[in-house]
């Protein structure tokens, strides 16, 4: 457990605001699990959903084509880094689907983005313009954390232009 916390501080994942970088911060899902029915000897299925608290992420992008600079840790890859668009309401995010592999992403990859390796990150921009709206950036690969499969996710909002 510890070991799994160590790599995941290695990662970063920042923001072009203005003339600089800043840092997005990691955050980490809540859950909520919802018991499906139980109808005589048969189980429904339980119905599990990833939060994340406020209606709006703290981080806010320059324009529709946000440029990020991501840093992965030792032993990730880039492609395994994927983009996510959020439900928003007023309170909180949240994500379409329990399991990252489930949602509708898009991975950082040369098809989608415009790629630029500097020393051990990468700048990556999307080729075309993100709507606007709350979005997170995630590893595929990561290790859920506790019983309820929480995730760690870099959450930003784009604006209307």
């Amino acid at each position: 457990m510890l070991l799994s916390a160590l790599n995941v501080g290695a990662q970063k994942v920042e923001l072009a605001v203005g003339e600089g970088w800043v840092e997005i911060p990691v955050q980490q899902t809540q859950s909520e699990l919802k018991p499906g029915w139980k109808i005589v000897d048969y189980q429904m299925k339980s119905k599990l959903t990833h939060y994340l608290s406020g209606g709006h992420a703290s981080q806010l992008t320059d324009g529709n084509r946000p440029v990020f600079r991501v840093t992965p840790a030792e032993k990730e890859v880039l492609i395994d880094y994927v983009l996510i668009r959020l439900k928003a309401s007023k309170y909180y995010r949240k994500m379409f689907k329990p399991l990252l592999i489930e949602c509708n992403y898009t991975r950082l990859e040369p098809s989608y983005f415009d790629i630029k390796a500097e020393s051990d990150s990468f700048i990556c921009q999307p080729r075309q313009p993100l709507q606007p709206g709350e979005y997170i950036l995630a590893n595929l690969k990561q290790q859920p954390i506790g019983e309820l499969q929480d995730l760690l996710v870099y959450p930003f909002s784009v604006g209307a232009n």
